[in-house]
């Protein structure tokens, strides 16, 4: 009997809860509240899939969206030959690397460790200064007399006169030391007689004009010009204030100067006496004078050592690269040579901890098929905290600056993309970073070598038109508010039943916005 009340009684209990509760409404009350009576409510659809990448937190994104990135990328170089190597890096990390540490031929790139370690050497604020100086011998009205016009040279490898610069791109324009305005300061200083002569000396460096490792078809180039502590126009030969033979349909190929410093002299008295200046002898180049023995008239500055490497790298400036060099040499060493600036640099990236164990160069320019380095090398200086940040910034923006406004056209890197790029039949190489449309910064060196020439071209089109859409995907591993899930749309609220008592709470705000 006990048993079979106990079977009765509770679902009479579930019963009568059942009843009540059906009786809340009416004993104790809802309110119905209108939130707003002009809309409706509706089930908003998701913008994001439930199982989508955007719902999960960093934790998981990040490694994910790494795999991925390594996934597309190693199925990106299997179109590259041996003789190649890339990386890819961001915020410090390694996301990618192939043949990292493999030596190969940087070709023009070579310049960004010759600027990098310019700026470690001398400072980004360095900058060179030529001196004029005479002696001053004057009359009442303080005419120079009886005295040579001497001018030392400091390096200073972007001197140029007005009239050659119309031959070269317009970033020259505005990073260079005017020999025209260095003439114009000379006649301010009341200088309008020179009984003697425009005298140039170029002891601060050696007098090798070219590189030894170069071959013979290179040296007589118009690619490069002469080199000298005293340069002017880019070691070329000009014509008396006037390059109108090297411009036209069918222009003169510019000549390199045998005698650079004799070839400034010449110049520069042919601009002293444009402005009226008196010269009595023929201008010529003596090392022999000390400077000390003579009256300092002026000392013209040049560029920032900053703006230099940019024009440098804008416009890959081999000239001022092989300059750079020996100046790096002669600040570290006391002798102005392109050796000396070798033995330099890898002692400067090993100060900076920058490891260079494959590094094997013959000249600053990148212009030797003998210069050797590694990805990672370049990867390295892009990372570096101080002087990586201004060599960087001293990068051409691809698709708009310098010998890089053409390349890359029409894909995600273009003006993204920092970087000095310059590829030929059988090597190529792109060094730079480029910003993400999530606003990640990735550090990219890739250096091909081939002996396939025939190739070369194609290689390197489909490689990186292949890589710019993988790098602009790539989102870097976002934080979960970055990450979150989108709605489609906007939560519109209608009338509902809300609690009684809780009608002033500002329930609008829970809508779907970020679901």
């Amino acid at each position: 009997m006990l048993q079979l009340l106990k079977r009765i009684t509770l679902p009479l209990l579930i019963l009568a809860t059942l009843i009540a509760l059906l009786n809340f409404k009416d004993r104790f009350g809802y309110e119905e509240v209108p939130i707003n009576t002009a809309q409706k409510v509706e089930t908003p659809d998701l913008g994001t899939p439930v199982y989508s990448l955007r719902r999960a937190p960093e934790l998981l994104t990040s490694p994910l969206a790494t795999q991925q990135l390594q996934e597309n990328l190693s199925e990106l170089i299997s179109s590259l030959p041996d003789s190649s190597c890339f990386a890819i890096s961001a915020d410090g990390e390694q996301l990618f690397e192939f043949q990292k540490q493999l030596p190969l031929n940087p070709g023009g790139a070579q310049k960004i460790i010759t600027a990098y370690a310019a700026l470690a050497q001398l400072g980004p604020d360095y900058q060179y200064e030529t001196v004029i100086s005479a002696d001053r011998e004057t009359d009442a009205d303080g005419n120079l007399l009886s005295s040579d016009l001497y001018v030392f040279g400091s390096g200073d490898p972007v001197i140029r006169t007005d009239a050659f610069l119309e031959l070269l791109p317009e970033a020259y324009s505005s990073i260079r030391t005017s020999a025209d305005e260095m003439a114009d300061l000379t006649v301010a200083m009341n200088i309008l007689f020179i009984q003697g002569a425009v005298v140039v000396n170029e002891s601060r460096y050696d007098e090798e004009r070219t590189i030894v490792g170069w071959d013979q078809e290179l040296k007589e180039s118009a690619e490069i010009g002469s080199l000298s502590a005293s340069l002017l126009d880019g070691g070329f030969d000009g014509l008396r204030q006037n390059y109108s033979q090297q411009r036209g349909e069918n222009p003169t190929p510019l000549v390199p100067s045998v005698n650079p410093a004799k070839r400034f002299a010449a110049n520069f008295d042919d601009l002293l006496e444009a402005r009226g200046v008196i010269i009595l002898r023929a201008a010529k180049e003596v090392n022999n004078v000390e400077q000390s023995s003579l009256v300092e008239l002026l000392t013209i500055k040049s560029p920032t050592l900053d703006q230099i490497a940019k024009q440098m790298l804008t416009n890959d400036d081999n000239v001022t690269a092989e300059m750079v060099l020996k100046e790096i040499g002669f600040s570290r060493t006391g002798q102005g040579s392109t050796g000396s600036g070798l033995v330099s640099l890898p002692e400067i990236l090993a100060a900076n901890n920058i490891p260079n164990t494959e590094l094997l160069l013959t000249d600053g320019s990148g212009l030797s098929h003998d210069n050797q380095a590694t990805c990672g090398l370049f990867q390295s200086i892009l990372q570096d905290d101080e002087y990586g940040v201004t060599l960087k910034e001293a990068l051409p923006l691809v698709g708009v600056e310098g010998v890089v406004s053409n390349t890359l056209l029409g894909t995600p890197f273009e003006s993204n993309l920092i970087a000095h790029a310059h590829f030929e039949t059988d090597r190529g190489a792109l060094v730079g970073s480029y910003t993400t449309p999530q606003g990640l910064e990735m550090n990219i060196t890739y250096i091909v070598n081939f002996d396939d020439t025939e190739s070369a071209e194609n290689i390197h089109k489909s490689f990186l038109n292949g890589l710019a859409p993988i790098l602009s995907e790539f989102t870097g591993g976002k934080t979960l508010e970055e990450m979150g899930p989108r709605s489609v749309i906007e939560y519109n609220a209608g009338p509902s039943y809300v609690p009684f008592g809780l009608s002033s709470f500002p329930w609008q705000y829970f809508a779907a916005k970020d679901f």
